[in-house]
């Protein structure tokens, strides 16, 4: 808020003059953002949320469902996604005229239900009726998926984050779904401990490097120190829903003689 100001048109970010057209927070790894806060300024400011719960599907903030909370969301259906169609995703909203333009976009831009006639630049982006009844399927599991994860979820807490040199992403008056359970290694470094547990056949993944990080990205510009102290320490451990106990606690007791 700080780096933004209101005008006539809208609110403006100062360093680049640009309109903000919305702001989109980002329920990360199953954990929901605390939006109490963020949508009392966006509302104050008059400016809509999009929220991206393409990691969260099955979690709530404050009894609600994420991806209620804002104008539309998205959701992700990817294949190591809780509930997966092989690929693909889905927008929801309650605004008629957002779901009426997200078709018409997504499903070609066209005008005519026999001619190959279109209004604009359209893209073919609609879930094949296969995937789709897979997804179908599956959502009437995932009570059960997400119970799964939190049973996963609750042993790591119970065995590892009692030690001090590891922390948990705070929840902010939310139920995460644990899509991905995800640890702080303090001053440890993620990278080295990461190939110590590849050693003993177990899988495990980094943070993902921050978007000033990527080359693809190398115009862009800032100091996110805080980004860069995650991505350097923090490590997703083995948590999916056919994880068993045996192989779980193999995973607890080999981090714990590493730390």
């Amino acid at each position: 808020e700080n780096q933004c100001e209101q005008r006539d048109e809208g609110l403006f970010e100062k360093a680049s003059g640009r309109r903000v057209a919305a702001v989109v927070p980002v329920h990360i790894l199953g954990c929901p953002v605390d939006m109490d806060p963020l949508m009392a300024v966006c509302d104050r400011l008059g400016v809509p949320v999009v929220e991206d719960a393409t990691e969260s599907l099955g979690a709530t903030y404050r009894g609600k469902n994420v991806g209620t909370h804002g104008v539309s969301s998205c959701f992700s259906f990817n294949g190591n996604k809780l509930l997966t169609t092989g690929g693909g995703g889905m927008i929801a909203t309650d605004c008629d005229e957002t779901a009426r333009r997200a078709k018409h976009l997504t499903t070609q831009a066209k005008i005519d239900e026999v001619e190959f006639v279109h209004d604009e630049v359209g893209f073919n982006y609609r879930l094949p009726n296969v995937a789709a009844a897979i997804g179908v399927a599956q959502l009437e599991r995932l009570d059960e998926y997400v119970a799964k994860k939190k049973e996963i979820a609750n042993l790591y807490r119970q065995e590892l984050v009692r030690n001090d040199t590891l922390e948990l992403m705070p929840p902010h008056g939310a139920d995460p779904c644990h899509w991905l359970y995800t640890l702080r290694f303090g001053q440890h470094s993620s990278r080295d401990l990461m190939k110590s547990l590849s050693s003993c056949g177990i899988q495990t993944r980094p943070l993902w490097q921050p978007i000033h990080r990527s080359p693809a990205h190398a115009s862009l510009h800032g100091s996110f120190p805080v980004a860069d102290a995650l991505n350097r320490s923090c490590l997703s451990l083995p948590c999916s829903v056919g994880l068993g106990r045996y192989d779980q606690e193999r995973v607890i007791a080999t981090i714990r003689s590493m730390i």
